[in-house]
């Protein structure tokens, strides 16, 4: 009698009643619910993979840091809206002007300005330069001073040149200069000359001036009271009105910020 194959995926429940393979089997041999039991003990069926889990927040710490993170930006942030331009804006009143000693757009003295307050490695202070051709705030600062800054004359900037020396005849009292920037040296003599300045106009070549007195803007001029104390700067065209207004002023209120 032929024997049945070992087929445990045909054999699902019992053989019907009278199969000749029932009756030479029934002596004791596990029904096929036990034999998968069976299996299923040595051979388990392996477990699905465990999905995995998200991640946990790091706890209060973390949202305390995160938090404090973006307030610093925002502060940041306000702190450099609130300072933008405040670099430009000139030497503020009430404080002295840097010292300065600038060759004269006419002298034919190609330099550098000097802005040094003590002697260095041979170069003199600029109080102590004393040469034709030189101009220092030293000597201008012990009067009332306006000083106008201009450079490459460009976009009518120069021509406030002209208003200035219409203002300073009326005014010997008080000492004028010009700075001219960023231009060559004959350049410089060429709007001095053009404009007709009577004032002394300094060249200033590599825009040390304007950058020692926060210069941002052209024209833009600096009201000294005697003794080299700022009285304010005023960027931007000033009409010869406006000019003579504020030059009385700074007569009249030797010790105050005009109001510009």
């Amino acid at each position: 009698m032929a024997e049945h194959p070992e087929d445990r995926f045909a054999d699902l429940g019992p053989r019907p009643e009278g199969d000749a393979s029932d009756a030479s089997e029934s002596g004791g041999r596990p029904s096929a619910a036990e034999r998968f039991a069976e299996l299923d003990e040595r051979e388990p069926e392996p477990r699905p993979p465990t999905r995995p889990q998200p991640a946990r927040p790091a706890g209060r710490y973390t949202w305390v840091v995160g938090i404090a993170f973006v307030i610093a930006l925002i502060v940041a942030g306000a702190n450099a809206l609130h300072h933008a331009g405040q670099g430009d804006r000139g030497v503020p009143a009430g404080h002295r002007l840097p010292l300065f000693a600038a060759p004269l757009a006419t002298s034919g003295r190609d330099k550098d300005v000097n802005f040094k307050l003590k002697r260095q490695g041979g170069v003199p202070a600029a109080c102590d330069v004393k040469l034709s051709g030189v101009v220092t705030l030293c000597e201008l600062g012990k009067r009332p001073l306006v000083v106008t800054f201009v450079a490459n004359g460009s976009s009518g900037c120069a021509s406030q040149l002209q208003r200035v020396n219409a203002v300073a005849r009326a005014f010997p009292q008080v000492n004028f200069l010009g700075v001219v920037s960023k231009t060559s040296l004959g350049d410089a003599a060429g709007i001095a000359r053009s404009n007709h300045v009577t004032f002394p106009v300094a060249f200033d070549r590599r825009a040390d001036l304007f950058n020692l007195y926060a210069i941002g803007d052209c024209p833009a001029t600096v009201f000294s009271h005697a003794g080299g104390v700022s009285a304010g700067t005023r960027n931007g065209v000033l009409t010869v009105a406006q000019l003579r207004r504020y030059v009385r002023a700074l007569i009249a209120s030797p010790h105050r910020a005009l109001p510009l």
